[in-house]
Parts: structure tokens; sequence; C-alpha cells
């Protein structure tokens, strides 16, 4: 536990950072319109999100370069040019859903209309993220991860049947459907994402473990995606005990906290909101930064969260402006729910191409060095890449196919 305390970093914020308002959202949908029938995706996805994440961070720590450069300077810019604006579009239309989301909630707990909100909300987070120190912005995310346990607390009121839970954890129950599927590329598409792959290795190289702590480094995003995938897990047994089983849809974000009440009482609302607003605070920085890194990596600009905003405008300047184009999106007048949920089938449509890139990247000896990914390692990621595709497949297939 002390090694643990000792070395957590950029891997459980990344772990945390999957669990934004859209990640919430999308738990909570999947859960109100499928039940607990998806959970075993999210046993299947654990120890893929932990190797992929771990290969983003070698390539970080080895390499000394970003996700986005070394895309740029190993498949051509117009490859990266295209790979970041897909991850971009995601990017940007999730902060603006979930300044929704964050303010929907502030509304359902003080009766205040939501759009006085979302101002002053970006105010704040934008403050964090470009003028606080990093090592200061690193330590408060760390704290802010605690408002996850938020979940876990809504989901034991709930009183699910554990029995049927185990169950569905363990053998799939799938169902030949469109709501079906769709929830499956939507989890999927917020549990694994590209953006992460951006984070985690510029992460890494901000943190400089170097490659001599490969153990303090697995430590750190092993504990921080099991931490991530059993919020997940929370989350979705919480709602699909309650909305599911009576047959409740959500509207908005406020929904999945407000419908809790009648069921599991209004501290599981009240819980719930706070984990929306925890998820908020630490997600759109993430959402921010990682924007930030990729179009400064992809055109070449300097960049970093170490760097003082004069020393690398291009950098904080994306950061400001997807935080402004959010503030748009969220004043649009947008479905938060669809907006937030479609933006991780977005995701969940985008990631396997970065996959690809991202495995041909750690299997090149002249990128790598000795560091090169082992061949179980190479196994895992392409699994995850089969995965993701196969369900994405599936959705097609029930869309178009009938």
């Amino acid at each position: 536990m002390r090694r643990l305390l000792r070395v957590v970093g950029p891997g459980v914020i990344t772990g945390a950072a999957e669990n934004d308002p859209a990640g919430v959202t999308t738990y909570a949908t999947v859960g109100a319109s499928t039940g607990t029938s998806q959970l075993w995706l999210l046993l299947i996805a654990t120890p893929l999100l932990i190797v992929v994440q771990a290969l983003s961070a070698r390539l970080g720590s080895v390499t000394k370069l970003g996700f986005a450069e070394l895309i740029r300077n190993e498949f051509g810019r117009p490859a990266a040019l295209i790979a970041a604006a897909l991850v971009v579009i995601a990017n940007v239309t999730t902060i603006g859903a979930d300044l929704v989301a964050m303010a929907a909630v502030l509304q359902l707990l003080t009766h205040v209309r939501l759009t006085l909100f979302i101002v002053p909300l970006v105010v704040v987070l934008g403050y964090i993220t470009i003028f606080m120190d990093y090592k200061r912005v690193q330590r408060l995310m760390l704290w802010v991860v605690l408002a996850f346990l938020a979940y876990v607390v809504a989901a034991v009121l709930s009183h699910p049947n554990w029995g049927k839970v185990l169950a569905q954890t363990f053998v799939p129950p799938i169902q030949l459907n469109v709501t079906y599927f769709v929830g499956a590329v939507g989890l999927l598409g917020t549990t694994i994402q590209a953006y992460l792959f951006y984070f985690q290795s510029e992460g890494e190289r901000e943190e400089r473990r170097g490659t001599g702590r490969t153990g303090d480094t697995y430590l750190d995003i092993a504990s921080g995606m099991i931490t991530s995938n059993l919020v997940a897990y929370f989350i979705i047994i919480s709602t699909a005990s309650t909305l599911f089983v009576h047959h409740r849809s959500i509207q908005t974000a406020a929904d999945a906290a407000n419908a809790l009440s009648p069921f599991a009482g209004s501290f599981a609302t009240i819980l719930f909101s706070v984990g929306i607003l925890g998820a908020g605070t630490l997600g759109i920085p993430v959402l921010a930064v990682s924007t930030g890194y990729i179009v400064a990596g992809t055109l070449g600009w300097r960049q970093g969260l170490g760097r003082q905003a004069y020393r690398a405008p291009g950098f904080y300047s994306v950061i400001a402006l997807s935080l402004l184009v959010g503030v748009e999106l969220a004043n649009s007048g947008i479905n938060p729910v669809k907006a937030l949920f479609y933006s991780q089938v977005l995701s969940g449509i985008i990631t396997p191409p970065h996959l690809v890139f991202l495995l041909l990247l750690v299997g090149r000896r002249r990128v790598m060095g000795a560091f090169v990914a082992s061949r179980w390692e190479r196994v895992v990621g392409w699994l995850a890449v089969g995965v993701m595709t196969v369900s994405i497949l599936a959705l097609a297939y029930t869309v178009f196919g009938g």
C-alpha cells in the first residue's frame, strides 16, 4: 500500500478521467436500458485496458515523444491530421455535454437554472488547467478520485439482486437487438478511449519516471484502470436495479441521479450527483489537456503542463479554445444525454484505428529499441482491437441488416 501511494499518478488520473460525466451517463444509460446484462464486458475490458494504457505509457517514457508526434513521424502528417481531427471532435463534443451534465446536477441540488452555472464552471476548470502548477493539479485530481466512492454506496442503497449481478458478470447474456449493441459500443467506447492514449503517453513523459521504473508504471496504471471499471460496474448496478427494473428512461443527466430517489432514497440521489460533479472536475481538464496534446503534437508545437503558458502558447490556446467551444455547445440546447452517449459511441468507433497505430509503434524496434512490446502484450492489444471491432460490426449489422 505504501508503494502504491508513492507511485500513483498519471495511471490513476487517466483511469478516473474515463468516468467523466460522459462515462457516468453512458454507464447509467446502459444500466437503465439493458440492466446488468453488459457487466461481463467490463470484466473483459479491464485487462485489455491495463495492457493498452501500459503500452501508451511505455511509448512516452522510452521515446520522450507524445503519441501524436509519433503518428506524424512514422505514418505521415495526413494520417496524423485525420486521427487528430476525429479525436478532437469527440473530445470537444464531450466537453460541451459534460458541462451541461454538471450544470444540470447543480440545478437539481440548488433549483437554480442550469445555464447560470456553465460559464462559472468553465472559469474555475480553466483556471485549474491553465494556471495552476502541474504537480498541484495532479494532487488535486487524485483527491477528486475519492468522489467516485459515492457510486459504490449508491449501488448498495439500490438493493440489487447480487446473485443475478454475479451471474451476468461471468456469463454473457447477449441480446440480439440494436439497443444492446449500441450500449455495448458506447460502453467499450467510454472504457477504452483514443484520447487516453495521448494523455497517458504525455503524462508519463511529464512524470519522468523513465524506463527503469516499469513496475511502478504498471502498478499505477493497473490500480487506476481496475478502480475505474469498478466504479463503472457499480454505476450500472445502481441504475439497473432501479431504473431498468421499473422501466424508467433517462432524458437528462440529472435524471440519472433524481430517478434513484423513489427506489433507493434521497441520499442515493445526492451521492450520484456528487459523483457527477467530481467526474466533471476531473474529466473536463483531462479532455481539454489531451486535446492540446493532440493538436500541438500533430502540428509540432511546444507543449506540456510543465511549461508556463507563455512558453507553449499554441498548446494552451488549444486548451482554452476547446473549453470555449464546449461552452458554445453547452448553450446550444443539445440534448445532454444523447450528446454524451453518442459521443462515446463515436469514441468507440474511432478507437480501433488508434489502437492499430499504437500496436504498430510499440512493435517497431527502431522506435522502442530494447523496450519493444512483448508477444503477449501484442496479442492482448490485438485482442482489444478485435473485441471493439466485433462490437462495431455487430451494431452495423443490427442497424443495416435488420
